[in-house]
């Protein structure tokens, strides 16, 4: 029996560590492509596994943060957590409410959104004040309500300085235009002001089996779970907290359908919220 020399021993115990570390990494991805879903991790961008610094979660109108809301109270007690909403809602008229399109409703709508945030324990709300419905409505003009929300979505950024943004996917959760519009003007912003590699961009996304949990049919965009790269995992106690903020809206729904959404999240026990985070190839190519 030969003698190993202990620069061997040395060598063959980091080969053998290298092995396991190896088969490790492809038990866990054959594992997870036997499931059906590609490999995910938590929204964790930055080393030692640390929680983002500061997140930014932009979406269109009051009460679009409710499709998020667990993962925001989840990261309420790591992270300074700030929800920027870019219009103001005045349009979101509801027969059950019976508050007139205008002033009024913009009025009821950011206190509703106050008591959201108070009840997730992230910051108050930044409003961008753009017109509901962009103008896509025509009410208002289009081209001059998106150059007014670029700007205010630029220094928006360059004043809260986000580690992360999270915001629609190209589906737009229910494919509303203004949730569309708001997602496409974020990630423009980042890659025309150089910020793209300095912030990390998630885009939600439901799955197919999740759009069907609903009492009713929504008309929820998804995503092929293959091409959702981030999946974040969220408390009972996140999501208590999520139930308390969507009551907060009750302008947006009545109190039977509030019953029903939080009825239909609580039987899904998963809890886990999907996202694709956007990243660049720094690979130059001459063709495509």
């Amino acid at each position: 029996m030969s003698i190993l020399s202990t620069a061997q021993m040395q060598k063959w115990a980091s080969l053998s560590q290298g092995r396991s570390v190896l088969v490790s990494a492809l038990l866990l991805f054959f594992g997870a492509c036997q499931q059906g879903n590609a490999p995910v991790n938590e929204l964790k961008p930055t080393i030692k596994n640390a929680p983002p610094k500061t997140i930014m979660a932009i979406f269109a109108h009051p009460d679009d943060e409710t499709i998020v809301s667990p993962l925001l109270a989840k990261y309420a007690d790591s992270s300074n957590v700030h929800l920027v909403l870019a219009t103001d809602g005045r349009y979101g008229v509801t027969d059950h409410a019976g508050i007139p399109a205008g002033d009024s409703l913009i009025a009821v709508r950011k206190a509703e959104t106050e008591c959201a945030c108070a009840a997730l324990g992230i910051r108050p709300p930044h409003f961008l004040g753009a017109k509901d419905g962009l103008g896509l409505n025509g009410h208002h003009n289009f081209y001059e309500e998106v150059a007014q929300l670029k700007t205010a979505i630029k220094e928006k950024i360059a004043l809260l300085r986000p580690t992360t943004i999270i915001t629609f996917g190209p589906d737009g959760d229910t494919g509303h235009p203004d949730h569309r519009m708001v997602g496409l003007l974020t990630k423009e912003i980042l890659l025309r002001e150089g910020w793209a590699t300095e912030i990390d961009l998630y885009h939600f996304g439901w799955l197919k089996e999740q759009t069907k949990k609903f009492p009713q049919d929504w008309g929820l965009g998804y995503t092929r779970a293959e091409y959702m790269n981030t999946a974040v995992r969220f408390r009972a106690e996140d999501e208590e907290k999520a139930f308390t903020s969507l009551r907060c809206h009750k302008s947006q729904y009545t109190k039977e359908e509030m019953d029903e959404w939080i009825a239909a999240e609580r039987k899904d026990t998963t809890n886990i919220l999907y996202f694709r985070k956007f990243s660049i190839d720094a690979k130059k190519a001459e063709h495509f």
